[in-house]
């Protein structure tokens, strides 16, 4: 249908038209079936094949968790990973995805509601790092399921300056915190993949890593951007271990875990 023809439409009726084509489709899980809406060439191309793009992610998720744990994903994007999660642990866990962009966080709670996952996920639109403010989120697209947006400084994940199509003022949130504040439990196991903003996380997050509650944390680190060494250092005196890596993904437990 053309743009001239839908124009001619009254209101209702174009509304009811956009609601009626939601595209959806199943992702690449083979355990379970999940499902997730797919309104750009990124939830397309990479999103419904989250399993085959980081098996790393999934391999994790069924080797490390166990019913009754929390899951905090630290940019949840669409929901992929946390959906993962519930998908197999039969939704007896408690994911807390965070997740700031403006585009994709609906999405987000689309899939959580089109996978029946309410009572398992609860969503955050608030980007954690090392300060309580507001802080402009540099977006490098404004695609949902997009990615590889800045949180402060319009840098990208190999640590090169890039121009943002769209900056806005967005909360953020040390992770220690947001806890106290809000009353969450303190995580098992935490996935934090905001392109970049790695290091930043962490050091908001530090009374939460001395918790002998958390036992793992799977992070993309991306050494170009040249703070591998103080992720390391920063872990290593919170009493976590490099346990194993591929290609950009590191999976860190505990030191004294019984693995």
């Amino acid at each position: 249908m053309g743009v001239g023809v839908t124009r001619l439409l009254p209101a209702r009726f174009w509304f009811r038209i956009r609601e009626e084509a939601r595209l959806v489709k199943r992702m690449d899980y083979e355990r379970h079936p999940i499902y997730i809406c797919v309104d750009s060439w990124i939830e397309n191309d990479v999103r419904l094949h989250s399993c085959i793009k980081e098996p790393g992610t999934v391999e994790w998720i069924e080797n490390w968790f166990k019913p009754g744990e929390v899951f905090y994903d630290i940019g949840a994007n669409v929901g992929a990973y946390s959906l993962v999660a519930f998908r197999f642990l039969d939704g007896k866990i408690k994911v807390f995805a965070f997740e700031p962009g403006f585009v994709t966080f609906p999405q987000l709670c689309r899939n959580i509601y089109l996978n029946g996952a309410s009572d398992s996920i609860v969503p955050f639109q608030v980007a954690l790092s090392d300060e309580n403010s507001m802080v402009g989120l540099h977006y490098n697209n404004l695609l949902s399921g997009g990615a590889l947006h800045a949180l402060g400084d319009p840098v990208n994940q190999h640590g090169k300056v890039f121009e943002p199509v769209f900056t806005l003022p967005t909360l953020s949130y040390r992770l220690d915190d947001l806890l106290r504040q809000v009353g969450l439990p303190v995580p098992n196991h935490m996935k934090i993949d905001v392109d970049g903003n790695e290091y930043q996380v962490l050091q908001g997050s530090e009374e939460t890593l001395r918790s002998s509650e958390l036992r793992s944390i799977l992070m993309e680190i991306n050494k170009e951007r040249g703070d591998t060494d103080e992720i390391g250092e920063l872990l290593d005196r919170n009493g976590f271990v490099l346990h194993s890596q591929r290609n950009e993904q590191s999976v860190y437990c505990r030191r004294d875990m019984q693995l």
